[in-house]
């Protein structure tokens, strides 16, 4: 132990290097940015390609399957998923994790640039973002008022939009739920049809009447001048008395007014109309800090005398989850050192002792923070997990290192620097193999296939190594540095707890050694124990489990498309009901969001201090009394952000979404049978009445009639058409040209638009075309070229998601598919499936590095193998744990079990090292291994016990990862009862296991020797 002799020797070096890595620690705690999770870019993408009033049909025949042909020529996509609106098309691609993000959108944007051309007319704007950790929202705030906001656009823009821009660290700022002013040139027809007026000519002469171009320059004198022609409209009155003939002002075929746009999204907040407004941050700027900008400005804003009675709301602040988050897990680490602290004491009962060792938690962890640092790390929910996952291992080392240092020094001669040096180099290979042990469990992880899961452990895993290693360091330079200057405490007396306690263990230690048939037989009681849990299901797998949060989504699928006012009606409804149960179900605001085909209420909940029922409960309570509705029905379903997957959701391909949409609505039904799903809902979309205008081509060519020009018309008369945008003094408004509302309500006004022939008279719409009523889709979803519809379901309470796979994979397999259609799980199934088949590999993997490295430092196959078993009981201890706490096996437990097995080997590593020790110091095995387990009785009770109690906080209580993420106490408990019942067991067994292996090497041996005396008396006859 070189550097356990450079410490004793240079103790003032020692100390001060520890000062100053400390000092840069607790320095690093400023300069650290405080995040919820590590800004990490996911190889995925999300492309928009708007095309504003058109149908599903034709997004996804001239925009969706172009661009998915050219996309999934790339390499590494695993999965194309698009929808088709009357909007646009959106498309999201996912590629392998071994793509590097920055490529991917380069990749992409230039192969859709590639393909552009093929794209119509108003299709020509692609939008993409890379997906992200931190690159999303950062605040979210719902604003209404007494008064009514729709008109008060400029007064938000002035006082909240601009001065957010203008903060640093802020991306851009959405206001919605409210629309700008712009002018509306609303043309009657009765006075364009008498003035002989052609809309489209109207339309170019409006463009051509406001302009502002560069003209060049000209020289006057030693002055260059730029040349600016400005013809741009100055005031409404200008648009006004723009002369469309001579003798023919605009105002006299059309009113000319500024007006505010319809909505076609709705927002209700407490039953009163809401605005929206979100800000996002830039991808390089800290969250927090950007969050406490907005805050602020927002507190300033509220003030002024022009916002009074508006009302701000703040949905979603992620400062607030951040410091939550983190807080709750500091809380947890400072309860479970405090109980740490108080165990050490009770053992030693010496207080200088006790804050010697203890010193290895702090000093492990602001080096910790220091390592994060310039490892460019982050401080946030998953990093701060690792770090507290490891303060209860942190004295570990320390503890045994100690007990060896001070147990010498009380029955050895010599001075304390040497049987300090001899302490040390007693349990040097025992703690190193418990370090390695403990870090080497998450090499698979680090090392393996790349995925979220793995990449977001890695948060934690390296936390927890740098700290583990910090500890190995300090028990071993610090620790012994400080410990030789102190007088080592009294021996324990004759009669003490402990000693009684080490007399009890020894006689039960003899008798498992004397009675190896009984003891064989607890063995394998054991661990077939848990059989039965599986095989009745009383504990239950399921590694992304739907545990609702205290934001419920409720939405209404609407059934069809209708009026705005129509769906508000359905909202109205449901409001009402809730506003009335407020207090029962611990409401604390609703807000709703609606279109003309979607609506979906929020229901955000108190604390859960000041919760009167479960938010499940909460969930079925509202459902079973909901009101009906008549364009849809209403129920819930999980946050996908709450429980870290998509829960149960199953996809069925085809070729016709018609006949898709029946299918989904019998295998709805069926799925609903289903006991264990509480609710089955569709993603399919009833398609609204559209009217089609089909053009007689024949009939247009003999008037001599573009149908270029018939459809410019159609689209002035219903949607309108956009005009250069109107530039005033202060402002840019948008202009619009479009018929009178009144003159584009039913199909007869359809057909009367006049439409103007080359010779100079006019005809009208109804002669040239035919009208025809049909219900079109909705959107059209498709999934790697396959038109697909999707059922979400709501695991029931007692379920799980496996318990529903299997029990749907029994449905479909009686289910009579139509040739041509298939069905598969969605992505929430498949994430599990996935995750326990990654964990489960890397658990095999941990075992089998564990393995290794006991076999390399202590130069033996056998050994190891009777450390490995401590394993089993705590894998044992785990299972039972968990179903008697009615904790279900979810991936957070599987990381406590990963973490488990590098802590629960080093029992049976400090007791085998001990044995190997005496028995070369000369004692028997027998009293080699009574003896070894009371030298390490008490090293081994403290760390097990500081180690649980540390955790102890954290499985008691509800705490979620980034506030709405997954729990905790999965995790906490999985940890707690294995170590706990496979320390017990292991005290016991390892040593009988350890006694067996050595029977069988003896026995090995023996053979090997006569089978080499017996080929020696045959060489030799």
């Amino acid at each position: 132990m070189l550097h356990t002799r450079f410490a004793l020797r240079r103790p003032v070096t020692t100390l001060m290097c520890f000062v100053a890595v400390s000092l840069i620690g607790l320095i690093s705690t400023y300069l650290l940015p405080l995040e919820l999770f590590p800004d990490i870019r996911f190889p995925g993408m999300q492309v928009r390609i708007p095309y504003a009033a058109s149908t599903p049909e034709q997004v996804e025949e001239l925009i969706t399957r172009p661009a998915e042909e050219a996309l999934a020529t790339l390499s590494g996509v695993q999965e194309i998923r698009s929808t088709s609106s009357e909007t646009g098309a959106e498309l999201i691609v996912l590629f392998s994790w071994d793509r590097d993000p920055s490529t991917l959108a380069f990749e992409v944007r230039t192969r859709l640039d590639s393909i552009r051309d093929q794209f119509p007319e108003g299709a020509d704007r692609i939008q993409s973002n890379v997906f992200a950790s931190e690159a999303g929202q950062v605040v979210a705030m719902r604003i209404s008022s007494s008064e009514a906001l729709s008109r008060q656009y400029e007064l938000l823009d002035r006082y909240l939009k601009k001065p957010l821009e203008r903060l640093d660290g802020v991306a851009r700022v959405q206001l919605e739920g409210i629309e700008p002013v712009e002018m509306r040139i609303l043309v009657d027809p009765l006075r364009v049809a008498a003035h002989g007026v052609d809309v489209v000519q109207l339309r170019e002469q409006l463009e051509r009447a406001n302009f502002s171009v560069s003209g060049g320059e000209i020289v006057a004198g030693n002055q260059r001048l730029s040349v600016r022609p400005v013809g741009a409209f100055q005031s409404v009155d200008d648009v006004r008395n723009l002369r469309v003939r001579p003798d023919l002002r605009l105002a006299d075929i059309a009113d000319v007014r500024l007006v505010s746009p319809d909505l076609t999204i709705g927002r209700h907040l407490n039953g009163k109309p809401g605005i929206g407004l979100d800000v996002y941050k830039t991808s390089d700027s800290n969250i927090v800090e950007v969050a406490d900008r907005v805050m602020s400005l927002i507190g300033e804003a509220t003030t002024e005398p022009e916002l009074s009675g508006t009302e701000v709301i703040i949905l979603r602040n992620q400062a607030d989850n951040i410091r939550s988050s983190l807080a709750d897990l500091r809380n947890a680490g400072l309860v479970g050192a405090v109980l740490a602290l108080v165990v050490l004491f009770l053992f030693l009962r010496d207080w200088p002792t006790t804050l010697v060792v203890s010193l290895a938690a702090p000093f492990s962890l602001v080096i910790t923070l220091a390592a994060l640092y310039f490892l460019d790390f982050t401080l946030n929910v998953l990093t701060m997990m690792g770090m507290m996952l490891a303060i209860g291992m942190l004295v570990d080392n320390a503890v045994v290192t100690t007990e060896s240092i001070f147990r010498r020094r009380q029955t050895g001669d010599g001075d304390a620097i040497t049987q300090t040096l001899a302490g040390v180099n007693e349990v040097g290979v025992a703690v190193l193999a418990g370090t390695l042990s403990t870090i080497i469990v998450f090499l698979p992880i680090v090392f393996g296939q790349q995925n979220v899961v793995s990449i977001f452990l890695v948060q934690v895993a390296v936390p927890i190594v740098v700290a583990i290693l910090a500890s190995l360091i300090v028990a071993q330079t610090i620790i012994p540095t400080l410990t030789a200057r102190f007088p080592a405490p009294p021996a324990a007396r004759s009669g003490t707890r402990i000693l009684r306690l080490q007399d009890w263990y020894a006689a039960r230690l003899a008798w498992i050694l004397d009675h190896p048939g009984k003891t064989a037989a607890a063995v394998v009681f054991i661990l077939l124990s848990p059989v039965p849990l599986f095989a009745t299901q009383f504990l239950k797998v399921d590694m992304f489990p739907q545990d609702p949060s205290d934001r419920l989504q409720l939405p209404y699928h609407i059934e069809g498309t209708y009026p705005l006012d129509r769906v508000e009606e359905a909202v109205n409804r449901v409001e009402t009901y809730l506003e009335k149960n407020r207090e029962r179900f611990g409401i604390d605001l609703v807000y709703s969001f609606y279109t003309n085909d979607n609506a979906n209420s929020s229901i955000k909940l108190l604390p859960q201090d000041q919760q009167p029922m479960e938010p499940r409960e909460v969930m079925t309570a509202i459902e079973a009394e909901l009101p009906e509705i008549i364009i849809g029905k209403p129920s819930f379903r999980f946050d996908e952000n709450s429980g870290g997957s998509q829960g149960f959701t199953l996809q069925v391909s085809g070729e016709s979404t018609a006949r898709l949409r029946l299918l989904a609505k019998d295998l709805s039904s069926r799925l609903e049978q289903l006991p264990s799903l509480d609710s089955v809902t569709s993603t399919a979309q009833a398609g609204e009445q559209e009217l089609r205008v089909r053009v007689n081509r024949a009939a247009a060519a003999q008037l001599g009639l573009p149908t270029g020009d018939i459809a410019q018309n159609i689209a002035v008369a219903m949607r309108g058409d956009r005009l250069r945008e109107f530039r005033s003094r202060d402002r840019e408004v948008e202009m619009r040209l479009a018929f009178r509302a009144d003159a584009r309500q039913t199909i007869d006004d359809l057909a009367a638009t006049p439409l103007f022939l080359p010779n100079g008279t006019r005809t009208t719409l109804g002669a040239v075309a035919d009208f025809e009523l049909v219900t079109a889709e909705g959107s059209i979803q498709r999934v790697d070229g396959l038109t697909t519809l999707t059922l979400e379901g709501v695991v029931a309470k007692d379920a799980s998601l496996q318990q529903v796979r299997k029990e749907a994979e029994t449905l479909m397999a009686g289910y009579a598919l139509p040739p041509g259609y298939s069905w598969k799980f969605g992505r929430g199934v498949q994430d599990s499936q996935e995750a326990m088949r990654d964990m489960s590999i890397n658990l095999l993997l941990a075992v089998a590095l564990i393995f290794l490295v006991m076999a390399s430092l202590f130069e033996s196959m056998l050994h190891p193998i009777s450390i490995i078993t401590s394993i089993l009981f705590a894998a044992v201890g785990t299972f039972w744990g968990l179903a008697l706490s009615r904790t279900p096996m979810t991936f957070m437990a599987m990381i406590g079990i990963m973490i488990l097995i590098g802590v629960v080997v080093n029992i049976g590593i400090v007791l085998v090292a001990r044995i190997i020790d005496l028995r070369a110091e000369g004692l028997d095995r027998r009293e080699a291994i009574l003896q070894a387990g009371r030298d390490r009785l008490r090293p081994i009770l403290m760390t097990t016990l500081t180690t649980l109690l540390a955790l102890l906080p954290l499985s008691l209580t509800d705490t979620q990862i980034g506030g709405d993420g997954p729990a905790y106490y999965p995790m906490a408990r999985a940890l707690i009862s294995g170590l706990g019942f496979g320390s017990v067991v292991s005290l016991f067994l390892v040593p009988a296991f350890y006694a067996w292996l050595d029977d069988l090497n003896n026995w090995r041996q023996a053979v090997a020797a006569e089978g080499r005396a017996r080929a020696g008396l045959s060489a030799n006859p």
